[in-house]
């Protein structure tokens, strides 16, 4: 809810992936969600089990660009 279309829009284009799939590495699977109960700090998604709030289009590239530095996102 409350933006997560246009982000969710550009994590398929900046990981090539559709929704449910996995990037060509497998080090990202990309999982629709109906709730994460952070509506309050809309929009939120979690990565490797870490919820990340108020999530803007750049706190999501950065983000992006944090996990292909590291190992395991």
């Amino acid at each position: 809810s409350m933006g997560s279309e246009a982000l969710a829009a550009q994590l398929r284009t900046q990981l090539g992936v559709d929704d449910h799939g996995h990037t060509a590495d497998g080090q990202l699977e990309l999982r629709p969600v109906y709730c994460l109960g952070a509506c309050a700090c809309a929009p939120a998604l979690q990565l490797d089990g870490q919820l990340h709030a108020r999530v803007t289009p750049e706190k999501l590239s950065a983000l992006l660009a944090s996990c292909s530095k590291e190992a395991k996102c």
